[in-house]
C-alpha cells in the first residue's frame, strides 16, 4: 500500500526508509488510540509546540519511529486521526515522511433530518461519528422538527413511542466530544413546524386560513413564544455547545393570513429580523449561547442584515447548480456587512433514493471554494429527509467524504477542466476501504446515483421517479415543475430500469457488509418501482395489466423495507413513507381490478 492519506494534507515529503510499527489493537478505535498516544506509547512521541493553527499537527516518520507536534489536543487528535489511517493503509509498514497539515476551514459540520421519517438510534448515529472523525469532521447537527425528541415539556406527544431521550443526548455529545466534535442542537422554531401545527392543541399556533394545515408559527402570539422556548427548554441543558441552530428557513406563512397587514407595514424582514433577535436575546440569557438561522428568508433583503444579533451565524444553504452560483453575491454581502456564516451543500439524497452525484460533486465544491475566497467560519453538510426519509445513509457516504476534504483542505481553485476528479475518486476510496472491506463498490454507487439523467425531465432537487411513487396515481403534475403528460412515451424509463437492474447486477458480484448490499438492493428496487409507475401514470388504461405485477413487487419490497429500518432507526417514522408504498400498491390493484371487470 502506498502512503496516501484522506483528506489530502497540505504537505507531504516522503523519503527513503520504512519504519515498521507494531500491531496493537488499540490502532483500530480512533478515540482509544487517541488516549494511548497521549498517555505515552513506544514509537511515538508527542511533542508540543506553538503552531499557528489549533487544529494544525506535525507528522514525522523516520528510522528512530513516529513524531507527532501540535499546540493543542484537537491539533494532535487530528495527527493520530492521519497516522491511524496511515496504519490501516499500510499495515504498519511507514514510509519515512514529514506531513504538515491545517484545516481550510474552522468549522467542518454535517447535519442529519431525524424528523422527517428515519430515526436513527444511538448506536447508528455512533457509527456516523466514527465516520465523521475519521474525516476531521469537528460538528455534528441532528436536525429536529418533532416527534423525535422527548420533550420534558410536552411529554404526552412522544409517550407512545421511542425516539430519543435527554440521556441519549448527553451520551451522544460525550462520544463527540471524546472525538472533538461538537454536537450542535439543532431545532427549528419558525417554518417547518407542520408536525406540531397539525396537532389540535397546537394548531392556533400558526398562520393559516380556513381548513389549512399551518406549518410556519405566527411570531406575533406570545403562546408561540413560550411553545418555542419550553422546546429549548427541554434540548438546550443536555448540550455542552455554545451554539443552537434555531432554523427559521423556508417560513412560507409569513407575510400572510393573520399577520399579512403587520407584514405590509414593518416590512416582511423586519417581522423576520424581530422574531430571530427575540429567540436569539433568550438563548443568549438563559443558556449562554450563540445562534445559528437558515439564511433564505433574508438573503434578498441585504438591507437588513445590520440587524443580525451579535455573534449569530446565518447559513448559506443551496443545492442545485444555479443557487450555487447564486451564492457568490450573498457571501460577498454576508463578508461586506459582517455577518458570520456558513456555507451549506447538500448530500442531495432527499428526493432521490440514491442522490444525485453530478450536482451534489459540484454544489460541494463551489460552496467549498467560496467559503475559503469570502471568509466563512464553517462549511455544514445538510442531509435532508423529505419524502419520509426512504434513502438510507449508504447513500451519503461518499457525500460526506468528498465534503470532508473540500472543508479540510479545498484545493487549487476549480481550472474549469478537471471537476476536481482526484478528490472524488479518494473520496470513494476512503468509503470503500472504511465501510465496504475494500470492494470498489462506491463508483458504482455514484453510477447508479446518476440513472435521473436518463429521465425526460431533470428537476429541482428530486427525481422524477421518486417524487412520483409519493404522489397519487392520478396525479401526474409535481408543482411547477413537470407533468408526466409531457414526458413522452416509456422509452426514457425503460431505460431507467435497463441502467439501474444493470448496475445493481454489477454490485451483487461484489462481497461487502450484508446489510448494506441488502439496502442497495432496497434502493434498486425502489427506484425501478418509481420508474414502472411513472409508466402506469402516462398511460393507466394500457399499463392495467401490468398494474397487479407492480402491486406484487410493493408487497415483496414492503418487509425488506421494514425489516432494514428497523435495524438502525426506531419505528416511529416509517409510515410516511410506507404509507405511500401502501396507497400506490392499492391503487395499482384497483387499476388492476377495473381491467379484469
Amino acid at each position: 500500500m502506498t502512503m496516501t492519506l484522506f483528506p489530502q494534507p497540505r504537505s507531504m515529503a516522503l523519503s527513503d526508509g520504512v519504519f515498521v510499527l507494531p500491531a496493537k489493537e488499540e490502532y483500530g478505535d480512533l478515540a482509544a488510540f487517541f488516549r494511548a498516544v497521549k498517555a505515552g506509547t513506544p514509537h511515538i512521541s508527542v511533542v508540543s509546540a506553538p503552531l499557528a493553527e489549533k487544529e494544525a499537527y506535525r507528522l514525522c516518520v523516520d528510522e528512530r519511529g513516529i513524531e507527532l507536534c501540535a499546540a493543542t489536543d484537537e491539533g494532535l487528535f487530528r495527527a493520530v486521526t492521519s497516522l491511524q489511517q496511515l496504519i490501516r493503509r499500510t499495515g504498519g509498514r511507514l514510509q519515512h515522511a514529514r506531513i504538515e497539515d491545517w484545516p481550510a476551514l474552522p468549522r467542518r459540520g454535517y447535519m442529519l433530518d431525524i424528523s422527517r421519517g428515519r430515526m436513527p438510534r444511538v448506536d447508528t448515529i455512533k457509527t456516523m461519528i466514527d465516520f465523521l472523525a475519521a474525516l476531521k469532521y469537528n460538528e455534528l447537527q441532528l436536525y429536529m422538527e418533532g416527534d423525535c425528541f422527548k420533550y420534558a415539556a410536552y411529554p404526552a406527544e412522544t409517550a407512545d413511542f421511542d425516539c430519543l431521550t435527554p440521556e441519549d443526548i448527553r451520551e451522544l455529545a460525550a462520544y463527540c466530544r471524546d472525538r472533538f466534535i461538537d454536537l450542535v442542537p439543532n431545532q427549528n422554531s419558525f417554518g417547518h413546524m407542520y408536525t406540531w401545527l397539525k396537532k389540535p392543541a397546537f394548531r392556533r399556533l400558526g398562520l393559516f386560513e380556513g381548513d389549512e394545515v399551518p406549518s410556519t408559527l405566527n411570531p406575533l402570539l406570545p403562546e408561540s413564544f413560550e411553545f418555542v422556548c419550553n422546546l429549548y427548554a427541554s434540548l438546550l441543558p443536555h448540550f455542552s455547545s455554545e451554539y443552537v441552530n434555531i432554523g427559521l428557513d423556508e417560513a412560507y406563512g409569513l407575510g400572510k393570513y393573520q399577520i399579512e397587514e403587520y407584514c405590509r407595514q414593518k416590512g416582511k424582514d423586519v417581522v423576520f429580523m424581530e422574531w430571530l433577535n427575540k429567540l436569539s436575546s433568550h438563548i443568549r440569557d438563559h443558556y449562554g449561547k450563540k445562534v445559528m438561522f437558515w439564511a433564505d428568508m433574508i438573503y434578498n433583503y441585504p438591507q437588513s442584515y445590520h440587524m443580525v444579533p451579535r455573534d449569530a451565524i446565518a447559513l448559506e444553504w443551496g443545492y442545485e447548480l444555479i443557487q450555487s452560483q447564486r451564492m457568490t453575491a450573498h457571501c460577498i454581502a454576508y463578508r461586506d456587512a459582517g455577518v458570520r456564516y456558513y456555507v451549506c451543500p447538500s448530500t442531495n439524497t432527499h428526493g432521490s433514493f440514491a442522490g444525485r452525484m453530478d450536482v451534489t460533486t459540484f454544489n460541494i465544491r463551489t460552496c467549498a471554494e467560496l467559503a475559503v475566497e469570502y471568509g466563512a467560519e464553517g462549511l455544514l453538510l445538510t442531509d435532508w429527509g423529505d419524502g419520509g426519509h426512504p434513502q438510507s445513509w449508504v447513500w451519503s457516504m461518499s457525500p460526506i467524504a468528498l465534503s470532508g476534504q473540500y472543508a479540510w483542505n479545498t484545493g487549487a481553485p476549480q481550472d474549469g477542466e478537471t471537476f476536481k476528479a482526484d478528490f472524488i475518486r479518494n473520496a470513494e476510496t476512503f468509503v470503500d476501504e472504511f465501510a465496504f472491506g475494500g470492494a470498489h463498490l462506491s463508483r458504482l454507487l455514484y453510477r447508479m446515483a446518476n440513472y435521473y439523467l436518463l429521465e425526460p425531465e431533470r428537476v429541482h432537487v428530486c427525481t422524477m421517479c421518486a417524487k412520483e411513487l409519493t404522489l397519487p396515481l392520478n396525479t401526474t403534475r409535481y408543482a411547477h415543475l413537470f407533468d408526466l403528460k409531457d414526458s413522452g412515451d416509456d422509452f426514457y424509463f425503460d431505460n431507467v430500469t435497463d441502467y439501474v437492474r444493470r448496475v445493481a447486477a454489477d454490485i451483487e458480484r461484489l462481497s461487502f457488509d450484508e446489510l448494506f448490499k441488502r439496502e442497495i438492493r432496497l434502493t434498486a428496487q425502489l427506484i425501478e418501482l418509481g420508474s414502472e409507475v411513472c409508466k402506469v401514470k402516462l398511460h393507466p388504461i394500457e399499463s392495467a395489466c401490468g398494474a397487479g405485477a407492480l402491486a406484487d413487487m410493493i408487497d415483496r419490497i414492503l418487509p425488506e423495507f421494514t425489516d432494514l429500518w428497523r435495524r438502525r432507526n426506531y419505528e416511529k417514522g416509517i409510515e410516511r413513507f410506507s404509507g405511500c408504498l401502501l396507497a400506490r400498491r392499492d391503487e395499482l390493484r384497483a387499476l388492476a381490478a377495473q381491467r379484469q371487470g
